[in-house]
């Protein structure tokens, strides 16, 4: 299919981009794939991409800043990929005739990186592993790559196999374009608390639980956080408002439903941790 039907904003309007409950929000164990829209300018700071990450601006401009360094995607014809773990300033504003941004956000989970590594990782060169931020032209051989992708994570029909296949052809697609994300290392306790975290932010987590999960006691549990500067409390509230200001793009939920995906009983909580965490409150 020719790319100008697929990438342009308002095809994000029909239902190829659309989970069955109107929703522009697909995970599995594999990848997760969101189409956020947003009707203004939006402004994050120290915003953490916890996965790989693949990124698409149908509609509008995306800005990341690190430092003095900036990566754009300001039209549909350009990629970015962008490393695990990467924390940026994330600017997001509509374009400027539709009055709306939309975009197409797609991970890669851990597995699915070393499983790449172990099949193609002898064509890998160091200086094609990236590290932040990259930007290449989204051309027809590679937007072919991202839709093969698309349709087989929205597929009700094809096999874990098959899917597994096109991302790692997505992947191998980059890799001949000099772009690759580094092998994942073996998880060390932040990695291992974050995995789990991401996986149900919406439950009520207690540091004992945690630590029974990953198989240490509480106390080294708390000390191994300690040794890395981080608390528990801090690390589930950012994963808790990361996955809140995904839903608030991808998703038709009200705010109440969203604090409780997110583990809030109580909407005043909620808004004021993410106020307090992104500036401005959710129901702006």
């Amino acid at each position: 299919m020719d790319r100008a039907n697929l990438v342009t904003g308002p095809q994000l309007d029909d239902a190829r981009w659309l989970l069955p409950s109107g929703a522009r929000l697909k995970a599995n164990t594999m990848c997760m794939l969101a189409c956020p829209r947003l009707i203004q300018a939006q402004h994050a700071t120290n915003f953490r991409f916890f996965e790989a990450t693949v990124l698409v601006v149908t509609s509008g401009h995306l800005t990341l800043e690190k430092d003095e360094r900036i990566w754009e995607l300001a039209d549909s014809h350009t990629l970015m990929v962008v490393a695990k773990n990467s924390i940026t300033n994330i600017q997001k504003k509509p374009d400027k005739n539709s009055s709306v941004f939309t975009s197409l956000f797609l991970t890669f989970a851990p597995g699915l990186i070393t499983e790449f590594h172990q099949r193609y990782g002898q064509h890998l060169t160091h200086a094609s592993t990236i590290n932040e931020c990259k930007t290449t032209e989204l051309d027809e051989d590679l937007n072919d790559a991202l839709q093969f992708c698309i349709r087989g994570i929205n597929s009700r029909t094809i096999s874990r196999a098959q899917q597994t296949n096109r991302l790692l052809g997505l992947l191998l697609s980059l890799q001949e374009r000099g772009i690759a994300f580094p092998r994942p290392s073996a998880p060390g306790i932040v990695e291992r608390l974050t995995q789990l975290l991401v996986k149900a932010p919406e439950k009520n987590w207690t540091a004992a639980e945690v630590a029974r999960e990953l198989a240490v006691s509480e106390a080294t549990f708390r000390r191994r956080l300690a040794e890395e500067g981080i608390s528990f409390s801090t690390m589930l509230t950012e994963i808790r408002m990361h996955h809140a200001m995904m839903l608030l793009q991808t998703t038709h939920f009200s705010i109440s439903q969203i604090a409780d995906a997110c583990g809030y009983r109580a909407v005043s909580r909620f808004s004021m941790r993410f106020k307090s965490r992104f500036g401005f409150s959710p129901g702006r």
